[in-house]
């Protein structure tokens, strides 16, 4: 199985829109393009490197969320509540090296991953003090999966 690094950036990436601050908000969302398979791994590389809309690093007690929406359901299924604790005053060349490798890895509990199908999303939420802005020019936000 080949890898794919989804970027908030992404072709297949959509930004929902600001967040809003001391509320849980979608934020960003990964369509699978048509004919693809995803494969979110327990485990799997994640760095994220987010702002507010002043320009500060979100805060150490925000949280990211990740979640599953099938195609043509209005619902979404819950993967995962991620710190963004251990992300925090890390570059994102630090987040990749082995040393900080078990804290900013994506952490499904005892699901060993979850598949997305054509058309199916992955849906990033944030919740924080403050209000991301995936906009700012020093934004990173990048997630590894497995494609078939």
């Amino acid at each position: 199985m080949r890898e794919r690094k989804l970027l908030h950036t992404s072709e297949e990436a959509k930004i929902i829109g600001p967040g809003v601050a001391n509320r849980k908000v979608s934020v960003l969302k990964f369509t699978v393009p048509e004919g693809a398979t995803y494969l979110l791994k327990n485990g799997a590389q994640l760095v994220m490197k987010l702002f507010d809309n002043g320009g500060n690093e979100l805060p150490n007690n925000s949280f990211v969320y990740i979640y599953k929406r099938r195609k043509g359901e209005d619902g979404e299924i819950f993967l995962t509540k991620q710190s963004y604790a251990p992300f925090f005053d890390l570059t994102p060349g630090e987040q990749r090296n082995d040393k900080y490798a078990k804290q900013t890895r994506v952490d499904l509990g005892v699901m060993n991953g979850a598949i997305f199908t054509e058309g199916d999303a992955i849906e990033i939420w944030v919740e924080s003090p403050a209000a991301v802005d995936l906009t700012h020019a020093n934004t990173r936000f990048e997630l590894t999966v497995g494609l078939e």
